[in-house]
C-alpha cells in the first residue's frame, strides 16, 4: 500500500492543506497512521478523489496508464502489499494447494472444483515463436475452440496449457512458480487477453494476443534483462554488476514494483528458498533501496536461457483463461475512444 504524506497528498490534489484537511472533516477522504505515527494517506484513495475533481474525458485517460482500474474482476486482488487470488493469499496458495486446485479456483472459484484436464499436443521448436505459430494453427483446425460455453473455454484453456507447460525445464519449485504467476490484477497481457475475449474470438486467440504482449521488454520480456545481469556478475558479482550500471546509467532491471512498495511477496517466496540469490537481495538493498521483482526470482531459479519468461508466460495462461471466462460472461465489447492531441 503506497502512503502519501500530507505535503505530498495536497500536492496531488493540487490543494492547500487546509483543504487536504477538509475533506477528511467531510469524510471524502480517509488519513491512516503512518510508520513514524504521522497520518498518511493512500495514494489509491488520493487518486480517486482526484479524478472526481477533473473532467470526464481527462480521468478515462489517466485510468488507462496506472490510474484507477478501469475493469471489476473477482479474479485477483492486491492490497496492502498482499496478491490474492479470489481471496486466497497467494504465497500461501502455492506452499499449499496444487496447480490443479488453482487452476480450478481461478477459473471456477472454488479450489476442489472438478475440471476436465484433457492432452494436448504441442509444438518442437522455439517457446515464443512456436507457440504463437502453434496458437494461429489452433485457432484454424481446432472446432472444439469455439464453444465458448464455461465448461468448453476450460477444456480449451488446460489444452493450452499443457502444451505451454511441456516445454518447461524440470525445477524443484517449479509449482510454486506457476502458482505464483498465474494472475496480477489487470496487466498489460492480461487487458489484451480481455479485449481479444470481448470480440469474441476465441481461448487460442485471447492468449495469442496475451502472449505475444507479455513478451515486451515492459513487461514479461524483463526476465532476459535480467538474465543479461546474471551474466555480467558472472564475472564479477552482484553488487559490481548493479553498480557498473548505476555508473552508466543502465537500467537495473528484476527490482521494484509500484504495487508493492515493501517488496514483491511472490519475489520473497521463491528467494527465502534460493541461499545463492540473497546476495542479490543484500545488493538491492545497499544501492537500489529496493527489492526483487519476480522476474529477477524466476532467473533466480537457474534454468537455461528463456526459461523465466517461459514459467512466467505459462502460469499467467491460466490467469488469462480466468479473465477470458469472466468476459465472456460480461458479454460487453472493450472499446476506448480516442481524440486528437490538442
Amino acid at each position: 500500500m503506497k502512503l502519501l504524506t500530507s505535503d505530498q497528498a495536497a500536492q496531488a490534489l493540487q490543494v492547500s492543506k487546509a483543504t487536504l484537511y477538509a475533506y477528511v472533516s467531510r469524510g471524502q477522504l480517509e488519513s491512516v497512521e503512518g510508520p513514524d505515527r504521522s497520518r498518511r494517506y493512500r495514494w489509491e484513495d488520493v487518486e480517486r478523489l482526484r479524478l472526481r475533481k477533473v473532467r470526464p474525458k481527462e480521468a478515462a485517460e489517466t485510468a488507462l496508464y496506472w490510474g484507477l482500474p478501469t475493469l471489476e474482476s473477482e479474479i485477483s486482488s492486491i492490497e496492502s502489499g498482499v496478491l490474492r487470488y479470489r481471496g486466497h493469499e497467494v504465497v500461501a496458495l502455492a506452499g499449499q494447494a496444487s496447480l490443479d486446485q488453482v487452476a480450478a479456483l481461478l477459473w471456477t472459484g472454488h479450489l476442489d472444483h472438478p475440471l476436465e484436464m484433457p492432452s494436448a499436443s504441442g509444438w518442437s521448436g522455439p517457446f515464443l515463436s512456436g507457440g504463437l505459430s502453434w496458437l494461429a494453427q489452433q485457432l484454424e483446425s481446432d472446432w472444439s475452440g469455439w464453444d465458448l460455453s464455461p465448461d468448453g473455454v476450460r477444456r480449451t484453456g488446460w489444452r493450452i496449457f499443457q502444451a505451454l507447460r511441456a516445454h518447461l525445464p524440470p525445477h524443484p519449485l517449479l509449482e510454486q512458480a506457476l502458482i505464483l504467476c498465474a494472475d496480477h490484477e489487470l496487466n498489460a497481457s492480461t487487458f489484451a487477453a480481455r479485449v481479444t475475449a470481448s470480440t469474441g474470438a476465441n481461448p487460442y486467440a485471447v492468449v495469442s494476443a496475451a502472449l505475444a504482449t507479455l513478451s515486451g521488454p515492459r513487461h514479461g520480456g524483463a526476465c532476459a534483462q535480467v538474465e543479461a545481469l546474471f551474466a555480467e556478475a558472472s564475472q564479477s558479482d552482484p553488487p559490481t554488476a548493479i553498480g557498473q550500471r548505476l555508473r552508466r546509467g543502465d537500467p537495473v532491471a528484476g527490482f521494484g514494483h509500484p504495487l508493492y512498495p515493501e517488496g514483491d511477496p511472490r519475489a520473497r517466496a521463491l528467494l527465502q528458498q534460493l541461499p545463492h540469490t540473497q546476495e542479490w537481495v543484500e545488493a538491492g538493498r545497499q544501492l537500489l533501496g529496493t527489492c526483487p521483482s519476480i522476474d529477477l526470482a524466476l532467473v533466480g531459479l537457474g534454468l537455461p536461457p528463456g526459461g523465466a519468461f517461459q514459467v512466467f508466460a505459462t502460469g499467467r495462461c491460466l490467469g488469462w483463461i480466468a479473465h477470458a471466462l469472466e468476459q465472456y460472461a460480461d458479454g460487453r465489447m472493450i472499446r476506448p475512444r480516442g481524440r486528437r492531441p490538442l
